[in-house]
């Protein structure tokens, strides 16, 4: 997995402050997961940095979802239904590994790594791009 610089790029600045700062965290704790993995590290430290990764995405997503309560985004279903899924998805693995003792594999990671990248270029730029413009959607 690359280096943070080379996940997290300018293009991916919502201009939201908090939601930024979120989307970060998010990268450096899949960035820390990936280490420990490729490192054969411990299972357990394992296991705790995949439990703050599900809990700081619900905790995330949360706050995403209230502020696009806010601003009245018209697409906020759309992103609802993308989270609940995703978070279901994690729930899983997070089980897999908890309960298990399943290995985290590499291409989890790598499906985690290009989801978030994926969610962020295609979703939440645009809730940035609704809060300059509102009138985008016609309904200001």
């Amino acid at each position: 997995m690359p280096a943070f610089d080379d996940i997290w790029t300018d293009k991916m600045y919502t201009g939201i402050d908090h939601i930024d700062d979120h989307h970060k965290k998010l990268v450096h704790l899949l960035i820390d997961i990936y280490n420990v993995v490729e490192a054969n590290g411990s299972p357990v430290r394992i296991r705790e940095i995949l439990a703050e990764l599900v809990s700081y995405t619900k905790y995330h997503f949360a706050a995403e979802e209230r502020l696009m309560m806010e601003i009245k985004y018209p697409r906020l279903q759309e992103q609802r239904l993308a989270h609940e899924w995703f978070t279901d998805k994690l729930n899983e693995h997070f089980l897999a590994v908890s309960t298990k003792n399943e290995e985290l594999p590499l291409q989890l990671l790598k499906f985690l790594r290009d989801w978030y990248a994926n969610h962020i270029l295609k979703f939440d730029l645009d809730i940035g791009l609704f809060m300059k413009d509102p009138g985008r959607y016609g309904n200001s």
